[in-house]
């Protein structure tokens, strides 16, 4: 076990060089992302948001439903003003920038409390855990920088600075901006009662939620003066509408008894995983105690290890879970420390809140784990010994002692899931070995590497949507390639890009507003193919996407009323345009 003993001395040297470690992890970070962001071009998600970027000044109305996002297009747009000529890899450098913020205030927050090689070993983790690898600028990532900086804002305050109260009101308010359902953070305000809890100082305790509350206030009030000046506060409680408006079609996936089910499955998910993996615990820990083989605890790790790999590739919903459950064990070890227990609540609320208001925990499972990681390191590092005893009717006790303060599990486990994280670092909407991504699109906003087949068809929809263009500059995608609208400049007909995400009363509705408004008639696209693996797909086809009939229908109403004609038709796309 040298090999063992030297990567646990290389590990124990990191903790002498705080500052030096934690400016190595911000650049790993933004080198990281800077190299692995270089390939994929996504259709859905990426075009989602670039679009919201493009229009925001220039058409705000045009992206109406996107100002749920508000702060994340305030800065995305001031970029797009900036490094336009970036095109699509200018947005992967901002996440990369963002997330090297990240990791800057995941340390300056969690060095008092945790070791330094532990905290290497987290943000390393969280970097190159898989995800969804939504390697460019969006809500989610300015998410979690933003409440990475409440943390460290109330753990300031937790340390008397009175100031980090004001300062975690508006970061507060500032991560409600970026993503409404963020709201839901707002229940951190109520920290100064736990603190206040172990203190007894009560009085204390609502001075510093007042000064929360002033912060909350005074950002909210110079928010709301800015959203005047630029004209978009009538356009943001336009969207604040139709989100209610949504919630009561049952066909809409951001419905409130969609999301409902949703989670319910969720939730199923990442507790049948939890108890796998805490199964695969016990059986480690009963096996090196009773099986007396030379290096059974190096035997058995590796065995648990290829046991804890299986439930990853077989579930996202694995890590969730083993990191919720961590951060439970850690709040109840730490139960009579203030400032640890409330470190576990909030890596608590991290987990469980961030993933509300999404319409799957896939979409967000990397946004949540960034204090969580840390944490589960943290327990995987320190000495923990467990000592079980059962009493039978004769009043015979049988005992066990789980023991996990063991240098070559935790090297074991530590490597193993580097390794796992690394090798699953795929783009989900751009399928395929990263070897084939080696083609640049001839299309002036597309600056990222791809494959040639996705590469040919990128070329071949812009310049033949381009083409076909009206005398307008609207364009209705019929789902599923809203990144279209980025490539081509074209404005989006249903104040969204993805319009057809709504559920069939939304769609119909926006269809109906449009026409009431005297918009500019638009080009019709209707993509034919699947924007992850680009197999052939028929959206106007109810039988290969049920879920479309009724939109389907009040796309051909739409259609019959202007006159709509078909000028163009490949394997690619499909082109309608209004016959005057």
């Amino acid at each position: 076990m040298n090999y063992l003993q030297r990567i646990s001395d290389h590990l124990a040297q990191l903790d002498k060089h705080p500052r030096r470690c934690m400016w190595g992890c911000v650049a790993f970070t933004i080198i990281y992302y800077l190299l692995i962001s270089l390939q994929g071009v996504d259709f859905a998600d990426e075009g989602f948001s670039l679009t919201f970027y493009q229009n925001i000044y220039t058409h705000p109305y045009d992206v109406e439903y996107l100002f749920l996002y508000y702060l994340t297009g305030i800065i995305g747009g001031i970029w797009e003003m900036i490094f336009a000529p970036l095109g699509t890899y200018g947005y992967r450098i901002l996440f990369a920038v963002t997330s090297g913020a990240i990791v800057l205030t995941l340390f300056a927050t969690l060095k008092p409390y945790i070791k330094t090689s532990t905290l290497t070993l987290g943000a390393i983790a969280c970097t190159i855990w898989p995800g969804l690898c939504l390697y460019y600028f969006n809500h989610d990532c300015l998410t979690i920088l933003l409440f990475l900086l409440t943390i460290y804002s109330m753990m300031k305050g937790l340390d008397g600075k009175r100031w980090a109260w004001y300062a975690m009101g508006v970061f507060l308010v500032l991560n409600t901006s970026t993503r409404l359902p963020n709201v839901l953070l707002c229940i951190l305000i109520f920290i100064p009662l736990v603190e206040a809890g172990f203190s007894g100082n009560y009085t204390q305790a609502m001075g510093n939620m007042l000064r929360i509350a002033g912060g909350m206030i005074l950002t909210s009030a110079i928010w709301i003066v800015a959203m005047l000046l630029l004209d978009h506060l009538g356009i943001y409680f336009s969207a604040l509408g139709s989100l209610f408006i949504m919630s009561e079609d049952s066909s809409d996936t951001h419905s409130i008894k969609n999301l409902l089910i949703t989670y319910s499955y969720t939730y199923k998910a990442i507790l049948t995983s939890t108890f796998y993996g805490i199964a695969v615990y016990f059986i480690y820990a009963i096996s090196t105690q009773y099986i007396k083989i030379k290096n059974i605890k190096l035997i058995a790790g590796i065995i648990c290890c290829a046991i804890i790999y299986s439930l990853l590739i077989r579930n996202i919903y694995a890590m969730w879970g083993c990191l919720t459950a961590a951060s439970i064990l850690y709040t109840f070890l730490h139960r009579h420390n203030s400032q640890l227990f409330i470190l576990g609540i909030a890596s608590l609320v991290m987990l469980v809140v961030i993933p509300l208001g999404g319409d799957s925990y896939r979409n967000i499972c990397h946004s949540c784990m960034w204090l969580g990681m840390p944490i589960f390191i943290t327990l995987l590092r320190q000495p923990l010994k467990w000592h079980i005893s059962l009493t039978n009717d004769e009043h015979y006790k049988y005992g066990i002692t789980i023991d996990n303060a063991s240098r070559e599990v935790e090297i074991i486990l530590t490597v193993a899931f580097l390794i796992f994280s690394a090798t699953h670092s795929v783009c989900y909407f751009d399928n395929g070995s990263r070897w084939e991504k080696n083609t640049r699109p001839q299309v002036a906003k597309v600056t990222t590497y791809t494959s040639h087949q996705r590469a040919e068809l990128i070329e071949s929809i812009v310049n033949t949507t381009l083409a076909h263009r009206s005398e307008g500059n609207y364009l209705l995608v019929f789902d599923n390639a809203p990144m279209l609208h980025y490539l081509t400049g074209m404005q989006p007909y249903l104040g969204s890009p993805w319009g057809t995400f709504w559920g069939k009363d939304m769609f119909t509705r926006r269809l109906t507003q449009a026409e009431n408004y005297n918009l500019q008639l638009p080009l019709i696209a209707i993509p034919q193919f699947y924007y992850q693996d680009l197999s052939a797909t028929n959206y106007l086809d109810p039988i290969q996407h049920p879920e479309m009939i009724e939109k389907i229908e009040a796309l051909y109403s739409f259609m019959q009323r202007h006159s709509y004609i078909e000028v163009h038709r490949d394997n690619y796309i499909i082109l309608y345009k209004p016959a005057y």
